[in-house]
C-alpha cells in the first residue's frame, strides 16, 4: 500500500515538474554593438513590473565581449518580458552613472533606440510567445 502511494507520489511530481516547463520558449537574445574586450556584458531579463521596479531579475547572465555581436540561448516563461543589458567597461561589476543617475556605460533595453532615458517595464516590455525566436539589444551609450 506504501509502495504504491509512493510510487504515485513521484509518478506526479515528475510529470508535474516537466509540464511545469512546458509552456517555456526557448529565445535567441543577440546584443549588438558590443566594444570588443572592453569589458563583459551583463545582461537581465524582468518578466513582470513588480520584480523590474524591485530590481529581481528573473534570469542573468554575463558574456565575454570576444564579438561586436554577442548570442545567448535561454527558455523564458511565455508573457512580458524586459532584457537589459549594459558593458562593464571598467570592470567593477556595475553599472556606472553620472549625472541623474544616467548610464556611463553603453546600455540596451528591449524597445529602445538609445535616445532619451530609458523608461518603466511597460514601455520596455516585449512579448514572449510561440511566434518569439529572438530578442535584439543594442548597446549604447544613452545620447539625451
Amino acid at each position: 500500500m506504501y509502495f504504491k502511494a509512493f510510487t504515485f507520489a513521484l509518478l506526479f511530481a515528475v510529470f508535474y515538474s516537466m509540464n511545469m516547463y512546458a509552456d517555456n520558449i526557448r529565445i535567441t537574445v543577440e546584443i549588438t554593438g558590443v566594444n570588443l574586450n572592453s569589458g563583459s556584458v551583463h545582461v537581465e531579463i524582468y518578466t513582470n513590473e513588480q520584480d523590474h521596479r524591485n530590481d529581481i531579475p528573473f534570469a542573468t547572465f554575463v558574456l565575454e565581449s570576444t564579438n561586436s555581436t554577442l548570442i545567448y540561448e535561454i527558455d523564458l516563461p511565455q508573457g512580458d518580458c524586459l532584457v537589459r543589458a549594459y558593458q562593464d567597461t571598467n570592470s567593477n561589476e556595475r553599472l556606472d552613472t553620472g549625472f541623474f543617475g544616467i548610464p556611463n556605460e553603453p546600455i540596451g533595453l528591449t524597445n529602445y533606440n538609445g535616445r532619451g532615458i530609458p523608461g518603466k517595464f511597460n514601455r520596455h516590455k516585449v512579448s514572449v510567445n510561440s511566434s518569439t525566436r529572438r530578442i535584439t539589444i543594442n548597446l549604447s551609450v544613452i545620447r539625451l
